[in-house]
C-alpha cells in the first residue's frame, strides 16, 4: 500500500510538473504574439505619420503653385490695361492736334488736365498692384510660416512617438522581468513544498514502520500469553487426570 501510494505521488507531482511546463510555454507563446502586434501597430503607425505628411507636403506645394500663377495672371492682366490706358490716351490726343490746330492750346491743357488724371488713374492701378502683390507676399509668409510650423509639430510628434516606443519597450523589458522574477520565485517555491511534502512523507513513513513494529511487538506478546495460558490449561488438565 505504501509503494502505490508512493507511486500515484510521484505520477501526480509528474503531471504538476508537466502541467506548469506547459503553462510556462503558452505564456512564452502569448508574450511573443502580443510583443510582435505592439511591434506590427507601431510600424503601420509610423508609415501612417509619413504618408500624411507626404500628402500634406504635397498639397501645401500645389497652394502656393496655385496663387504664384495667381499673383502672375492678375500682374499681367494689370500691366496689359496700363498699356491699353496709354495707347487709348495717345491716340486720343494725336486726334486731338490734327483735328483742330486753334483747339489745340485749349485742348493742350484738357489733354494735360486728361493725362494727369489718367497718370493718376495709372498710379491708382500701382497702387492696387502693389497692394495685391504684397498681399501675396504675406500670403506666403505665412504659408511658408505654416509650413514651417507643420514641421516642428511633425518632428514633435516623431520625438514622441519614438519616446513612447522606447517606454513602450522598457514597460514590456519590466515586464518580462518581473515574470521571469515571479517564475523564479514559484517555482523555488513549489521545489520548498515538494522538499516538504517528502519530508513529511519520510515521516509518515517512518511513523507507519513504527506502528508496524509496535503491532509486531503486541502480536508477539498477545500470541506469547495465549500459548502461556494454553501450557496452564494443559497442566491443569495433566493434573487432574493424575488425580
Amino acid at each position: 500500500d505504501v509503494e502505490e501510494e508512493q507511486k500515484l505521488l510521484q505520477r501526480a507531482m509528474r503531471m504538476r510538473l508537466e502541467q506548469e511546463e506547459e503553462m510556462r510555454e503558452l505564456n512564452r507563446l502569448f508574450l511573443n504574439a502580443r510583443c510582435n502586434m505592439i511591434r506590427d501597430k507601431q510600424v503601420l503607425e509610423k508609415q501612417m505619420i509619413h504618408k500624411e505628411l507626404a500628402e500634406e507636403e504635397k498639397r501645401l506645394e500645389k497652394i502656393l503653385k496655385m496663387e504664384w500663377e495667381k499673383g502672375m495672371e492678375v500682374q499681367e492682366e494689370l500691366e496689359r490695361c496700363r498699356k491699353q490706358e496709354l495707347i487709348r490716351a495717345r491716340q486720343h490726343i494725336v486726334k486731338q492736334m490734327e483735328q483742330n490746330a486753334e483747339e489745340r492750346a485749349l485742348r493742350a491743357k484738357e489733354l494735360h488736365q486728361e493725362g494727369q488724371k489718367q497718370l493718376e488713374h495709372l498710379e491708382q492701378m500701382k497702387r492696387e498692384e502693389r497692394k495685391v502683390w504684397e498681399q501675396k507676399q504675406e500670403q506666403k509668409r505665412k504659408i511658408f510660416a505654416e509650413i514651417q510650423r507643420f514641421n516642428v509639430e511633425s518632428q514633435r510628434l516623431k520625438d514622441q512617438q519614438q519616446e513612447q516606443e522606447r517606454l513602450e519597450e522598457k514597460r514590456v523589458l519590466e515586464q518580462q522581468q518581473e515574470k521571469d522574477e515571479r517564475e523564479a520565485a514559484l517555482q523555488a517555491e513549489q521545489e520548498k513544498l515538494h522538499l516538504e511534502k517528502e519530508k513529511e512523507l519520510a515521516q509518515l513513513r517512518a511513523k507507519q514502520e513504527q506502528a508496524q513494529d509496535w503491532q509486531a511487538e503486541l502480536d508477539a506478546l498477545k500470541a506469547k500469553r495465549n500459548q502461556e495460558a494454553a501450557d496452564r490449561e494443559w497442566r491443569q488438565q495433566e493434573l487432574e487426570k493424575a488425580q
